[in-house]
């Protein structure tokens, strides 16, 4: 009766565990992880997610990330985190990444995903700037923008006080720097950055439709994929996202 008693006791904390396992992988914020278009260290990088606590993701490359964002699976997504550069676009997706904004989508933007969609103006509008490959005019003068390996660079927090930055301290991030980029006037600075081969902001928020786009900037290698904040910086950036877009979300799927 004893070894009745033990045996069933074990098998309920067994079903319990299985159960509460289980509840968790349900209710884990769903990630659309969306890459192309440029190299990168794919393990160092996607231990960066791997490690993220109630974060599960799925990954998509360009082109084939393009079609499935234009389908109805999208929804079935939380976020979606662009990783990728790249540069064709039909007119019929840039239809929905604008339609999708203006219901609400959470979208976050790393690195060179400020090169993508170098021909498609409402691109820099979305993100809330443009890294130049080939001279542009911005407010009247020429630039084109650069790039450097491989550089310390110090990050500022510039909003302390905002859910995606809320306990990270000013630090140092071996990375590399974006020069000589446009920057909207109208976004919300996160990070700043005094390099001065840098933009002088390093992540923003950028409001488009009813969407509150984040872009940061670092994140080259995998010194910056193992820097302690910004993995702080992207687990907070997705969660705040999802937050702050859960009710748009809920509204399409239902």
């Amino acid at each position: 009766m004893k070894n009745y008693l033990i045996y069933s006791l074990a098998l309920g904390i067994m079903v319990l565990l299985s159960w509460s396992r289980g509840y968790a992988q349900e209710n884990n914020l769903r990630v659309l992880l969306i890459t192309g278009g440029h190299g990168f260290e794919e393990e160092s990088f996607y231990d960066v997610f791997d490690a993220m606590q109630n974060i599960t993701y799925d990954t998509a490359v360009q082109p084939q990330a393009n079609v499935l964002i234009a389908s109805p699976d999208v929804d079935e997504y939380d976020v979606l985190v662009f990783y990728d550069m790249f540069d064709t676009i039909a007119p019929a997706q840039q239809k929905v990444y604008i339609d999708l904004l203006h219901q609400g989508k959470a979208m976050i933007f790393m690195h060179h995903a400020l090169v993508s969609y170098q021909n498609w103006e409402e691109f820099k509008h979305i993100v809330g700037g443009k890294y130049y490959e080939n001279p542009g005019v911005v407010q009247g003068d020429t630039i084109r923008s650069n790039y450097e390996h491989d550089v310390s660079i110090p990050v500022k927090v510039a909003d302390k006080t905002h859910p995606v930055t809320a306990g990270i301290p000013d630090f140092d991030i071996f990375d590399e720097t974006y020069g000589h980029c446009e920057i909207l006037p109208t976004v919300k600075p996160l990070l700043s950055t005094t390099h001065p081969k840098s933009m002088p902001y390093l992540a923003w928020i950028n409001r488009y439709g009813n969407s509150e786009v984040l872009y940061i900037q670092l994140g080259h290698g995998p010194e910056a994929y193992r820097n302690p904040h910004y993995r702080q910086l992207l687990q907070q950036a997705i969660e705040w996202s999802a937050d702050r877009h859960s009710r748009f979300s809920s509204n399409r799927n239902h």
